[in-house]
């Protein structure tokens, strides 16, 4: 429950710029591992938490620290009420909050406010009330892996290419190895905040939650092994594709097999993650930072005609262009200009097609990220998972 300050009695809550347990009324500093609630059992596998319902929106707050529910952190109503007390399980390390709120939002204002696709008005959402600070749970294991992978890549031969065949197979031990603990925070959204620095964990203290909310994981054993096989087999393709021969193009797995068998027992734990949360047109964003590295992950909306009609110029520029140096060759025009004509038009050719090429990935990409934002589990993890 909530520990105050031995000087004044006032709230304590942890600042991440100091790592420490700072009074909210007279500024006392304290760290966590000397601050010590005499009601709470450092030797119990579990430790309590409150929950809290809004009479407003029905919403759930579930948290170590009392006094920072006295509003809805979903709509902002004060009318909110006790609830009950909840006992949930202990973990057994917590990578303490290292990025400050206001740090996070600058993360996320330079990224994306001078983005020219993204919409202008977004930056009115950037704002410290849609942020929450929340430890998202981890299971950190050891694992034997076992794959075997047939893969194609496509190979040139003179003038024409072929495709390739090609096997792998192989086992490894992965150590240390962060698993998602939640299976309502999508996978993919979570690697992409990696890395976390293991090394700069902490033993749990529930003093570190003081000011932040937490989510506890809700997997069993065989969601924790499919979980880890996922995981294993993402680290072991990426170095599966880089050991196919370089003048193969177009590497992909086309078929495969992988297995995870976890050794020892898992080591849970709470990483440190800010949400940027808010709805747009009726859709809901989410964007991450990483609390411990300020990584950012994530996209916001963006503007679909912008984005075409920057690509349709640039495939019109293109052709406008392969049209010039038709006639201008045809055309007799003397030798030298004919050259020069060529050579520019090859080097904006060039350039061009490669910014089409880049500009389209990296459309892809944008889309592909925008799914991931855009997910209704996403905006509800945080707006009914909290705990």
């Amino acid at each position: 429950m909530a520990v105050l300050c031995s000087n004044c009695a006032g709230k304590l809550i942890f600042n991440p710029a100091s790592q420490k347990l700072e009074c909210a009324n007279c500024g006392a500093g304290y760290r966590p591992e000397d601050v010590r609630d005499i009601n709470t059992d450092v030797y119990s596998k579990y430790y309590d938490t409150r929950v809290y319902t809004c009479g407003h929106c029905g919403a759930e707050v579930i948290t170590s620290d009392t006094e920072s529910s006295t509003f809805c952190v979903y709509c902002g109503n004060p009318a909110i009420v006790f609830s009950r007390v909840s006992k949930e399980y202990r973990p057994d390390g917590i990578i303490p909050f290292k990025i400050t709120k206001q740090e996070a939002l600058t993360k996320i204002r330079s990224k994306f406010e001078n983005n020219p696709i993204v919409p202008k008005e977004i930056a009115g959402y950037f704002k410290p009330e849609n942020m929450r600070g929340i430890y998202v749970p981890y299971w950190v294991i050891n694992a034997d892996y076992q794959e075997a992978d047939w893969i194609t890549g496509t190979v040139k031969r003179g003038k024409h290419s072929e495709t390739r065949y090609y096997s792998r197979a192989g086992e490894v031990r992965f150590k240390n190895v962060p698993v998602d603990g939640s299976r309502i925070l999508n996978d993919d959204v979570s690697m992409r905040l990696e890395p976390f620095y293991l090394e700069q964990a902490k033993d749990f203290d529930e003093d570190y939650l003081n000011g932040f909310y937490s989510n506890t994981s809700d997997m069993d054993i065989l969601d924790l092994r499919e979980s880890a096989s996922k995981r294993c087999h993402k680290l072991y393709a990426d170095e599966v594709v880089k050991s196919i021969p370089k003048n193969a193009r177009n590497v992909k797995i086309r078929d495969c097999i992988y297995w995870a068998d976890i050794q020892d027992d898992p080591i849970y734990m709470m990483f440190p993650v800010w949400f940027l949360t808010f709805k747009y047109n009726g859709k809901p964003y989410t964007v991450l930072v990483n609390g411990q590295t300020g990584k950012v992950t994530g996209t916001l909306p963006w503007l679909q005609k912008k984005v075409w009609g920057i690509a349709i110029a640039t495939f019109i520029l293109v052709i406008a262009f392969i049209v010039a140096l038709f006639f201008v060759v045809r055309g007799g025009v003397a030798e030298i200009v004919t050259f020069f004509w060529a050579a520019g038009a090859s080097m904006l050719l060039a350039t061009s097609t490669i910014s089409f090429t880049v500009g389209f990935n990296g459309l892809r990409r944008i889309l592909k990220n925008l799914k991931l934002a855009q997910s209704e589990a996403m905006f509800n993890y945080v707006k009914r998972r909290q705990s």
